[in-house]
């Protein structure tokens, strides 16, 4: 714990946020501003080998991810391009060839469902020229392939997906639209959401085919609209952020919770808690919620016992699997079925904060909670959802 407030650095209103929200309006989108994502500059290359260890099939991208080692990383309104080389010592019976984007959801290890699915025939038999080849190599005829062979693919990632939830007594079809999930996996609800290229090598006759699978990371991008002028103030001074008496407008307030208990053992007594949280309620990851609670009560001896330590409000993450009352369902005679899990991610720090303005029967504690920096944004897709 902490007995003063801890001070910001110069600039920390300034800095970028990359969030989302389950509700489209909930925050503030920048278009005409550049993110300060990472810069497109990772190659990476993916194989099939033969058993002699000689590689026959090459899937080449480039992304944003940090290293070359990580898995491919892909933000919000990309592209997904690269590559596709094939090297063909003999010739070979070749069908068709295709590359896909997979987005899918995963519970339990046993319900996997797809959200995205994307695909671009790369080659086929039944096309006029096999592809770009060297002049060193030349199919034989159609559908057979030898030599060196380049194509290109390329994929820009949707902001979101339509998929049929329900059809009526009437046969009538509805969809409903849901913003892409981010990348996740949880091992305490057993559930993933992933994203994967798949390139699938068809091959004549009885011949069995051939998949080249690579996972990739999807990040989507928002950012909640700026402090307060007086917060970017308090910010820039390094001074302690100004509450919500002062900026009202920067803090939205709950309303007031009745705490009923018993003191020493003896004392019945009533207290009423009215807890602040700083706006916007959209936050970026690494970075603080301020927090605000004041505590009113006529029994003296309670208020002057109370300290931060006696504080306690944690960060939860809700996970849910189903669909909600209002969501429309793939059959209209299914009812809703919810399951809910809970974890805490973070826990608040407090300290006291004097105010001689204050009422003799209040006391005020300032705190804050630091979202962990591997957050995961919330989102709902299908019949899963989690938000913090």
């Amino acid at each position: 714990m902490v007995s003063t407030p801890p001070a910001y650095p110069l600039g920390f209103a300034a800095a970028s946020q990359l969030d989302v929200s389950q509700a489209l309006p909930g925050y503030t989108r920048t278009v005409g501003l550049e993110w300060d994502v990472p810069a497109a500059d990772r190659h990476h290359k993916f194989h099939l080998t033969k058993k002699t260890g000689e590689r026959w099939l090459t899937l080449s991208l480039t992304s944003r991810a940090a290293t070359v080692a990580d898995t491919p990383t892909f933000f919000q309104g990309g592209d997904v391009s690269g590559s596709l080389q094939l090297q063909l010592d003999n010739e070979e019976l070749v069908d068709g060839i295709t590359v896909a984007l997979y987005g899918r959801l995963s519970i339990f290890s046993h319900s996997t469902s797809n959200f995205l699915y994307m695909s671009r025939s790369i080659y086929s038999a039944s096309d006029k020229s096999p592809g770009r080849s060297e002049a060193s190599s030349v199919a034989a005829r159609r559908g057979r392939l030898q030599g060196r062979y380049d194509w290109p693919y390329s994929f820009r990632l949707p902001k979101g997906v339509s998929i049929l939830s329900s059809i009526t007594t009437n046969a009538e079809v509805e969809r409903q639209s849901y913003r892409l999930p981010p990348s996740f996996s949880d091992e305490h609800s057993n559930v993933i959401i992933q994203y994967s290229l798949v390139v699938c090598v068809d091959r004549g006759g009885l011949r069995k085919g051939s998949k080249l699978v690579v996972p990739i990371v999807y990040v989507p991008l928002a950012r909640p609209g700026p402090p307060t002028i007086l917060r970017q103030l308090a910010y820039q001074q390094c001074i302690t952020i100004p509450g919500p008496d002062v900026d009202p407008v920067g803090w939205k307030t709950s309303e007031p919770v009745k705490v009923e208990g018993t003191l020493f053992k003896t004392i019945q007594l009533e207290a009423l808690c009215t807890v602040h949280v700083s706006m916007q309620l959209t936050y970026t990851r690494g970075a603080p919620i301020h927090l605000i609670i004041s505590i009113r009560s006529n029994n003296r001896q309670f208020l002057d016992l109370l300290t931060p330590q006696s504080m306690h409000v944690a960060l939860l993450q809700h996970i849910t699997f189903g669909d909600e009352g209002n969501q429309p369902r793939f059959s209209r005679r299914l009812s809703a079925q919810i399951t809910m899990k809970t974890r805490s991610l973070a826990v608040a720090t407090w300290w006291r904060v004097s105010n001689p303005a204050t009422s003799s029967d209040v006391r005020t504690f300032a705190g804050e909670v630091l979202i962990p920096d591997d957050a995961v944004p919330a989102c709902r897709i299908l019949h899963y959802g989690h938000e913090v």
